[in-house]
C-alpha cells in the first residue's frame, strides 16, 4: 500500500518542505538524494572549518547526512519554504558541527598550549579596514593547531559558549578560553606575516 500523498505518487518536483515531508513518510531515496545535492556544498564548507583534510571532510559530511537522515522527523518544518531553508541549515550545521568535533576527539590529541603568549596580543594589531576573501580567512584558519581552530570556529562563528565547548571538547571552560586568546593571538600574527609578504611582493 502506498503511503504517500498523491502529490507524491505523481513524482511532482520537490521542494525543501515537500522532500522534508516525504522522507519522514516514506524514507525515499529521491527526496534525500534531493537533500544530499542541494546541502551537501554548503556542509561541506562548515566541515571544512573544522577539519583540514578534503577527503576526511567528505566523511564528516556523509556521516552527518546519515544522522540528518536519521534524525530528520525531530526537525519541525511547519513553515514556509523560506524560514524551513534557514532553520534547517542552521540545524544540518549543528549537526556538521558536532561531527566534526567527535572526529577530532577520536584523534585523542594531547591538547598542549602552544608558544604564543598573551603579550603578543598587542604586537599584531589587525588593520580592520583589510577585507578579506573567504578563502584568505580560511587558509589563515588551517594556520592554527586543529583544536584552537575548533575552538575559534565554535565561539567566534557559531556562537557557542566557552561552557558548551568544555563540554563538547571535554576540557575545562577555563582551557577553551585560554585556547581561544591564543587562537586570535597566532591569527594576528599570521594575517600580519601574511599581508607584510605580500606588501614587500608589491613594492619589489
Amino acid at each position: 500500500m502506498n503511503i504517500l500523498p498523491k502529490y507524491f505518487q505523481k513524482k511532482t518536483s520537490l521542494t525543501l518542505k515537500s522532500a522534508l515531508e516525504e522522507c519522514v513518510l516514506a524514507d525515499s531515496e529521491r527526496s534525500k538524494s534531493f537533500i544530499y545535492k542541494k546541502f551537501y556544498g554548503y556542509l561541506m564548507a562548515v566541515a571544512l572549518r573544522y577539519v583540514k583534510d578534503e577527503m576526511e571532510a567528505e566523511d564528516v559530511v556523509n556521516e552527518s547526512f546519515v544522522k540528518i537522515f536519521r534524525k530528520v522527523r525531530d526537525f519541525s518544518f511547519d513553515s514556509d519554504d523560506q524560514v524551513i531553508e534557514k532553520t534547517f541549515k542552521a540545524w544540518m550545521a549543528r549537526v556538521t558541527v558536532n561531527t566534526s568535533i567527535d572526529k577530532i576527539r577520536a584523534k585523542k590529541e594531547t591538547y598542549a598550549l602552544d608558544d604564543v603568549h598573551d603579550g603578543e596580543l598587542a604586537q599584531h594589531a589587525v588593520n580592520s579596514s583589510t577585507r578579506l576573501e573567504e578563502n584568505d580567512i580560511l587558509n589563515l584558519l588551517y594556520g592554527l593547531p586543529e583544536i584552537q581552530r575548533s575552538i575559534f570556529n565554535l565561539y567566534e562563528i557559531e556562537g557557542y559558549s566557552h561552557e558548551e565547548i568544555g563540554k563538547l571538547l571535554n576540557i575545562p571552560e577555563s582551557t577553551s578560553r585560554t585556547y581561544l586568546t591564543r587562537a586570535k593571538a597566532r591569527l594576528r600574527k599570521l594575517y600580519t606575516d601574511q599581508f607584510s609578504v605580500l606588501d614587500n611582493i608589491n613594492h619589489s
